[in-house]
């Protein structure tokens, strides 16, 4: 019995330890920093992961993904990856800088990899770091999934400065925490763009264009010094976001005579008026959660999230705005909505007494009526694609805006950057509780 026994906790140590090897080890070194995959070209290209020789925060993200997935499940697994790295790279925190993004397709078939970078857009990327594609050609046998031991996919590996692995997940939960977690660890040397826009004018706001904006520590000391563009529009490279900062703007013939002065994000929401400080100049305080809005490191809850802290509370309703993905002017949901959309069927179907309002809104590009007609028309389209789904048309209606409700100065007539008039551009979903 003894021997069974000893046997039993040998065959039990051997397996654990078999396992144990069958995967990469989370604080391992990378035993390997080049690995050969097949580039868009079809030409054998290798990925440089990080060794440790430089003193860089430099991260690579690999995710392996298989083409057995659905386009549906590909293009919401990478936008949910993507938004994270853009949220943290770019010097949102000293820890992770330099943040680069690497898919690899587990396929044979070249030709059917193309077509699948295609229809996801994966090879027109929403990130806005460096972003690599590569083939694994001969499947699971390949050698960079052998290298990495990938067992399934989605996996997600990251790699950290050091050149070990810092998680293997193939959440993008996961790797949101992993990448607050850094931030903190790093929070006293934090740093990150801070930037935003001028605008003149109470009524009728219009951008303080070419004018001279100071980032001040403390209550004197000058650490940056820029000028706003066309649009009026700044930005602060690299900067120590744990300071007391304040934005302080130049007075001259400009902003003489006591016109109001206000700080906007680049998209054009105001976030404060300036107000004359001691010695006659407009300054405003940078708060903790301005520096958050002004170097986009905001809380980014999807759909679930809000709704499900929503229904917690004795609140009857809830405004969510989203951005819903159509051509150019045109009414037809793209596989980025789908997704979207998926989250609210999930939401309507898990409590059936809540109803919900679809509103549309149109940036004041282009003609009035047919902003107003094309916004009803993409309200039409999501009941239509709620109600395929299963969900009863009498919990649903269906509002177009148009432009009646633009959330910033860009009205009719007036020119406004990109941001500007994406900001406008969106489709609210108002949940409501019997």
């Amino acid at each position: 019995m003894k021997n069974l026994i000893f046997l039993s906790f040998l065959l039990f140590a051997c397996n654990a330890k078999a396992q144990s090897a069958d995967k990469l080890r989370v604080g391992e070194k990378i035993p390997f920093s080049r690995v050969a995959v097949i580039n868009q070209d079809k030409k054998a290209a290798n990925i440089d992961l990080p060794s440790g020789k430089t003193t860089t925060d430099r991260f690579v993200l690999v995710y392996f993904f298989s083409s057995d997935k659905s386009a549906k499940e590909l293009v919401a697994f990478n936008a949910d990856v993507e938004r994270i790295l853009n949220k943290y790279q770019n010097n949102s925190c000293k820890g992770a800088s330099e943040i680069e993004y690497v898919t690899i397709c587990i396929d044979k078939d070249f030709a059917k990899w193309q077509s699948l970078l295609a229809e996801t857009n994966y090879n027109k990327s929403k990130f806005t770091g460096k972003k690599t594609n590569y083939l694994a050609e001969n499947g699971m046998k390949d050698k960079v999934v052998s290298a990495f031991k990938v067992s399934k996919t989605p996996s997600l590996f990251l790699v950290n400065p050091k050149g070990r692995l810092y998680v293997e997940t193939d959440s993008f939960e996961v790797l949101e925490k992993t990448f607050r977690n850094i931030c903190r660890v790093n929070a006293a040397y934090a740093t990150a763009d801070i930037s935003g826009k001028l605008l003149i004018g109470e009524k009728n706001k219009s951008p303080l264009t070419q004018h001279e904006v100071y980032l001040i520590k403390g209550s004197s000391d000058t650490i940056n010094k820029t000028s706003t563009d066309g649009y009026g529009d700044f930005v602060f490279k690299h900067i120590d976001t744990t300071q007391n900062l304040s934005i302080r703007i130049e007075q001259n013939a400009k902003t003489k005579g006591g016109p109001k002065v206000f700080l906007a994000k680049q998209n054009g929401e105001v976030v404060s008026e300036f107000k004359k400080n001691s010695s006659g100049n407009f300054e405003y305080k940078l708060l903790s959660v301005d520096v958050e809005k002004l170097s986009e490191l905001e809380e980014e809850d999807d759909i679930t999230m809000k709704y499900k802290k929503f229904n917690a509370t004795n609140k009857k309703d809830l405004t969510v705005s989203e951005n819903i993905y159509y051509e150019l002017a045109k009414y037809n949901l793209e596989t980025e909505s789908e997704i979207v959309l998926d989250k609210v069927l999930l939401i309507l179907k898990a409590d059936p007494k809540v109803k919900l309002e679809v509103i549309s809104h149109t940036d004041a590009q282009g003609d009035d009526a047919g902003n107003l007609k094309l916004s009803q028309n993409r309200s039409n389209t999501v009941i239509e694609y709620l109600v395929n789904k299963g969900i009863d048309k009498s919990r649903l209606k269906g509002v177009g805006k148009g432009e009646l409700e633009i959330r910033n100065r860009c009205a009719n007539g007036v020119a406004c950057s990109d941001k500007e008039q994406e900001y406008n551009r969106r489709t609210e979903f108002k949940f409501i509780k019997n």
